[in-house]
C-alpha cells in the first residue's frame, strides 16, 4: 500500500461516518420505465455514488467559514502556521493559505484557458506542491514520513483537507447495485470530475458498505474504462472525455447505444452523454445534489431513479 493510501486509510479508520444528512428525492419524470440491451454502465462519483454535500454549503457566507475553518485544521495537523504567519504577519494562517490555494487555482485555470481548455480541471496535488515549497523555503519540514517525497507530502495535505471539506459517504444501497449490475453481465465504469484522492476514497467507502467483501474498487470497475477529469486537465461536460471512453468501448465490443451514463447533472452528466449517443439515467435521490439548470424541458433522462435498488431492476443486460 503507499504512503498516501496508508495515510488516507489511517484517517478513515479513525473517523466516524454517521449518516445524519437526511436526503429527500426529487419526483423527477424519464422517458422510458425500463431500458434493455445496457452493456456498459458507466457512472459519475460526487452526487451520484458519493453523498459530499454539507449544509454549510447552502450560503455563501457559510460555506466560506467553513473552508477557512478547514484550512485552520489542515495547518494545525502539519505544524505550517508558524510558516504561514512569516508569508503576512498581519493576517491569520488559514486567510494566508486560503489566498494562496484559491490563488494557484486560478492562475493554473488560466493557463490551462490560454491552450484553449474549455473546461479546465487542476490536478490539486500541484497546486499543494507549489504551496508546500512556499512554506520549505522559510524553514517549514513536513512532519510525517514521506522519505523526503513532495509529491507525497502534497498528496497527503491534499487528501487531508479534501477529507474534513466535504461529506464521505456512499449514498444507501449503491455497493449492492453495482454489485447487481455487474452480476447481470454489464461491464461498470466511471467518468467523473474527480481528483486523485477519489478512486482512494471510492475504495474506503465500498469496504465499508459491503463490510469488507469488496476489497478494491477493481472488483467492480473495469480499468479500461475508468476516465478522471484530473488526469486529463479537463472537466465534464466536456466531450474529450467522452471521446476517451469511446475509444474504450470499441475495445470492449459495446456501441454508445449499449452504453448507461449515471448521473445527477443534467448539463454536466445527461446533456453530454445524450448527444454522444449513450443511454442516460438520472439520480435524483438527493435534492441538493441533483443539478437541472434548468434544462427541464430540454434534456429528458431516459431513466430517473430516486433509491439505488431500484437501478438494476430497470436496467437489463438482454435486449428484450
Amino acid at each position: 500500500m503507499s504512503i498516501v493510501a496508508e495515510f488516507a486509510r489511517e484517517l478513515h479508520e479513525k473517523s466516524r461516518l454517521v449518516d445524519d444528512r437526511p436526503t429527500r428525492p426529487l419526483d423527477w419524470p424519464s422517458v422510458h420505465e425500463k431500458l434493455t440491451d445496457i452493456q456498459v454502465v458507466i457512472f459519475d462519483i460526487y452526487g451520484t455514488l458519493f453523498n459530499y454535500w454539507k449544509p454549510e454549503f447552502a450560503g455563501e457566507a457559510s460555506k466560506n467559514d467553513a473552508l477557512l475553518a478547514t484550512f485552520r485544521k489542515t495547518i494545525s495537523f502539519f505544524g505550517m502556521e508558524p510558516f504561514l504567519l512569516q508569508m503576512d504577519p498581519a493576517a491569520p494562517a488559514e486567510k494566508t493559505l486560503w489566498d494562496f490555494y484559491h490563488g494557484l487555482i486560478h492562475i493554473k485555470q488560466e493557463m490551462l484557458r490560454e491552450k484553449d481548455v474549455l473546461y479546465p480541471e487542476v490536478k490539486i496535488e500541484d497546486v499543494w506542491k507549489a504551496i508546500l515549497l512556499m512554506l520549505k523555503r522559510r524553514g517549514y519540514v513536513y512532519p510525517h514520513k514521506t522519505g523526503g517525497d513532495d509529491d507525497i507530502a502534497a498528496r497527503c495535505i491534499a487528501y487531508y483537507y479534501n477529507f474534513h471539506v466535504f461529506r464521505r459517504r456512499l449514498y444507501p444501497g449503491v455497493t449492492d447495485a453495482l454489485c447487481a449490475l455487474k452480476n447481470a453481465g454489464m461491464k461498470l465504469g466511471i467518468l467523473s470530475n474527480a481528483q486523485f484522492y477519489t478512486p482512494i476514497d471510492l475504495t474506503l467507502l465500498l469496504r465499508d458498505q459491503s463490510k469488507g467483501a469488496i476489497e478494491d474498487m477493481g472488483q467492480l470497475f473495469d480499468h479500461d474504462l475508468v476516465f478522471y477529469s484530473y488526469e486529463y486537465n479537463m472537466a465534464k461536460p466536456s466531450q474529450l472525455l467522452f471521446r476517451k471512453l469511446f475509444d474504450a468501448l470499441y475495445e470492449c465490443h459495446a456501441l454508445p447505444a449499449q452504453t448507461l451514463l449515471v448521473g445527477n447533472d443534467l448539463a454536466s452528466d445527461i446533456q453530454p452523454a445524450k448527444e454522444a449517443g449513450m443511454k442516460t439515467a438520472l439520480f435524483t435521490g438527493d435534492d441538493q445534489c441533483a443539478f437541472l439548470h434548468d434544462l427541464e424541458k430540454s434534456v429528458a433522462p431516459d431513466l430517473t431513479f430516486p433509491h439505488w435498488d431500484e437501478l438494476p431492476r430497470r436496467v437489463s443486460f438482454f435486449e428484450k
